[in-house]
């Protein structure tokens, strides 16, 4: 029998989460060159030794229901994440990549937790974050979804 991933999300009302003011993002415009964004999602799929990566399209970084809010350091951005606007309630936390040139920073973490915020801000209800990680179930408003029968 094959085991499925578990899938989860956040119920933004749950949570007391804010825009962090100690982080540097900003939500990047539609016509952004997605060619370093790129090479930040190879060096991410490097450092954590991927052997099969989900396939990101140019095109992706784009499209109107993709918002894409770029991480900085020193100027640069070293990370990105990918929200795809699902539904007038629920965004999908769709991907993350970083380029883990410091580890230190601790950008999925801190993230996370910002994009939980801004969206909780723009009135949505849910966030969906994909396979359940042991650091995303500390996040407040973390549920599973369960099995279907």
């Amino acid at each position: 029998m094959t085991e499925h991933p578990i899938y989860a999300k956040v119920n933004l009302q749950e949570t007391n989460y804010t825009p962090s003011k100690k982080i540097d993002y900003k939500l990047l415009p539609k016509d952004t060159d997605p060619e370093p964004l790129l090479e930040i999602y190879k060096k991410y799929a490097t450092y954590k030794d991927f052997k099969s990566a989900w396939p990101i399209y140019p095109d992706e970084f784009n499209k109107p229901y993709n918002d894409i809010l770029a991480y900085y350091n020193n100027g640069e951005i070293v990370a990105w994440t990918m929200i795809f606007l699902l539904a007038k309630n629920a965004v999908w936390n769709m991907q993350f990549a970083w380029d883990y040139a410091d580890p230190s920073l601790k950008l999925g973490y801190k993230s996370i937790r910002n994009e939980c915020g801004i969206y909780r801000l723009k009135g949505y209800s849910e966030m969906l974050i994909d396979r359940n990680q042991k650091y995303k179930t500390d996040l407040q408003g973390y549920e599973e979804f369960g099995p279907i029968a």
